[in-house]
């Protein structure tokens, strides 16, 4: 038996140094270290942005700032960087404050993502008013709202062991997902993770398609790229903290891996995926690609991919949205905020918004994702 055993590592260790090599020994510029220092102090130089770019001040903290904010908390967390972690909570302190108007309410999933900003400060801080915000945000996810028409559609949802916030979009089970999973880091309550991935796999049933990818929407048999990224990286998200007893943890992660196959087979001759993410013809969108990237890089480490295979092509995302970035730290190719419309050229004439949050947490996450052991 032991000789089966240690047959089987010696096995597989050209494949482990194999994903060794192609993720380090970076051109120069791209080094995931590098990288990361680039785009987080950029975000801490950018003020409380609006997605969609409007020079209007925004109402209220919208998900891409936090997607990003929360990337680079973690980022500061890998590398023990306690100066931008300090930048980072200096950034925060205003909403116990003056900034009090941009503090979400936990009153639909794009909202209620922001919980994770808090978390992750409890988790590197230990400072108990963090705590205490952020699973208020994740215990509110579950609790049928106060003063609602929509009671006894809460209820049911509620009933099936669903958030009352469910409504069946792609980009739910990355905001569900990384609010639940982080209140279950923090807390060590398996409620949280385990109510998570019962969601994702009512979701899996309901809107993957056969070849591992999702519509933009039931009504919309576009497969665009952001989209299609949020749920790459939720079912990553879920993936790395699920205790392997789950029960529904080997569903998503067979549909995770059919998603990865598809997407080796989609990717672009630059490294990167298309707007459309099956038609390698549509113009290279930097936001679903980073998505794409860290779902790879990530299943890597964790051991969920072939290493032979994946390894490369996430090296070569990685390199080809570094290409991207400029010397302020901003990358291009951003599709702007896009709706869903049952029109195939709608979605290949969106704009594209150069260092919009939307791609820059991505990167992060994707830094995060190299530099953790």
């Amino acid at each position: 038996m032991r000789k089966i055993l240690i047959g089987a590592c010696l096995a597989c260790m050209p494949a482990f140094l194999s994903a060794q090599e192609d993720f380090r020994n970076w051109p120069q510029g791209t080094s995931p270290a590098e990288v990361g220092q680039l785009v987080s102090k950029r975000f801490v130089e950018v003020p409380h942005p609006n997605f969609d770019a409007n020079p209007a001040p925004p109402n209220e903290i919208t998900y891409p700032e936090t997607c990003a904010w929360f990337g680079a908390l973690r980022y500061a967390d890998v590398t023990g960087n306690k100066e931008l972690l300090r930048q980072l909570e200096v950034r925060f302190l205003p909403i116990f404050g003056p900034e009090r108007r941009l503090q979400p309410l936990p009153d639909h999933v794009d909202h209620t993502v922001f919980g994770v900003i808090p978390l992750q400060l409890y988790a590197q801080t230990g400072k108990e008013i963090y705590w205490h915000m952020g699973m208020w945000y994740a215990d509110a996810q579950w609790e049928m709202p106060y003063k609602t028409k929509r009671q006894a559609e809460y209820q049911a949802l509620l009933d099936a062991g669903l958030s009352w916030q469910t409504r069946y979009w792609i980009d739910d089970m990355f905001m569900i997902t990384a609010i639940q999973s982080q209140a279950y880091l923090v807390s060590k309550e398996r409620k949280y993770i385990d109510r998570a991935a019962h969601e994702m796999v009512v979701y899996l049933d309901k809107i993957q398609r056969p070849n591992g990818l999702f519509y933009h929407a039931p009504d919309v048999p576009f497969f665009w790229a952001r989209g299609n990224g949020w749920m790459a990286a939720g079912m990553t998200e879920l993936l790395g903290c699920l205790p392997a007893d789950n029960p529904d943890r080997q569903r998503i992660l067979a549909s995770y891996r059919k998603m990865m196959e598809t997407l080796l087979r989609c990717q672009k001759a630059d490294g990167l995926w298309g707007q459309l993410v099956d038609d390698t013809t549509s113009w290279s969108e930097t936001s679903g690609s980073a998505m794409f990237a860290y779902a790879m890089i990530k299943g890597v480490k964790k051991g969920w991919l072939d290493a032979a295979v994946y390894a490369p092509a996430a090296r070569k995302a990685w390199i080809a949205l570094v290409e991207q970035i400029d010397e302020k730290g901003d990358i291009a190719g951003v599709c702007e905020g896009t709706n869903k419309t049952n029109d195939r050229q709608f979605y290949l004439n969106r704009r594209t918004l150069p260092g919009n949050m939307h791609g820059q947490a991505p990167i992060l996450w994707c830094v995060t994702a190299f530099l953790e052991e």
